[in-house]
């Protein structure tokens, strides 16, 4: 009789294993999914515009926000100017093969005003104020990294991803995704965790958080007013646009 309570208890726990792990198998594929239908959502958009929101911890400290009015045009062409923070009135201009593939950055205030400066777009002068080259900015770079990252891991077993629900971010509906990666730099990765908030309308990532081996959060990165294929001409890209004020006295800076 006791050896039948056990043998009743065990079939019970392998019945509810049996139940309970291929929903929780599904359900990782679902969410997986949701991340590779991001790079089909991308690869449907050949250009847009958006106010976009950095911070960044650097070297350790928690920098302010920085806001910045974004156009951006695939291949690769972008034209940011800051709103807020402490660049404050600069634009920049990153034109792919144009300019010898330097990033044209005009400051909006002290001297540096009265001269635009040509900088590689992974100068020790952005990456100074950036976790990344000015080369990695934009919802395409951001999807690629999530997608490298996602891909390998999933492939490897070493992705666990948490479903967080339906919540908003930046005034948008959004489904919010947390991966989980090997805690261990030498794994290779961007990151320990990642939590990636979806736009449930057009399936792209509008705000993204990523956490370091020590789970501290080390950079938070979002996009609102974003507008899908406005349709941007060649005027948005080019320095002498008359919106835009990029002297005409220009100055190249070595890494030297």
């Amino acid at each position: 009789m006791g050896n039948s309570k056990w043998q009743m208890a065990g079939w019970s726990l392998f019945t509810v294993y049996c139940l309970l792990s291929p929903p929780a198998l599904a359900e990782q594929g679902e969410l997986f999914g949701l991340l590779e239908r991001m790079e089909q959502s991308y690869a449907r958009v050949r250009d847009y515009t958006a106010v976009f929101h950095k911070r960044e911890r650097i070297d350790g400290d928690w920098q302010p926000e920085e806001v910045s009015f974004l156009k951006f045009q695939k291949p690769f062409k972008v034209y940011m100017r800051w709103v807020s923070g402490p660049p404050e009135g600069r634009e920049a201009l990153y034109v792919e093969g144009a300019n010898g593939s330097q990033v044209l950055v005009h400051e909006g205030r002290g001297f540096s005003r009265f001269f635009s400066f040509l900088l590689d777009p992974a100068s020790w002068r952005i990456l100074q104020e950036s976790r990344y080259p000015f080369t990695e900015i934009g919802i395409g770079r951001l999807v690629e990294r999530i997608g490298r990252d996602a891909r390998r891991a999933w492939a490897k077993g070493e992705l666990r991803l948490v479903d967080h629900g339906r919540t908003s971010a930046r005034g948008r509906a959004v489904r919010q995704i947390e991966g989980i990666l090997p805690r261990n730099p030498a794994a290779g990765y961007d990151s320990y965790r990642m939590i990636v908030k979806i736009d449930e309308v057009h399936g792209l990532p509008i705000q993204v958080s990523l956490y370091n081996w020590e789970d501290v959060i080390v950079g938070e990165y979002g996009y609102s007013e974003l507008q899908l294929n406005p349709g941007l001409r060649e005027i948005d890209f080019d320095p002498s646009n008359p919106a835009y004020h990029f002297p005409r006295w220009r100055i190249s800076l070595s890494d030297g």
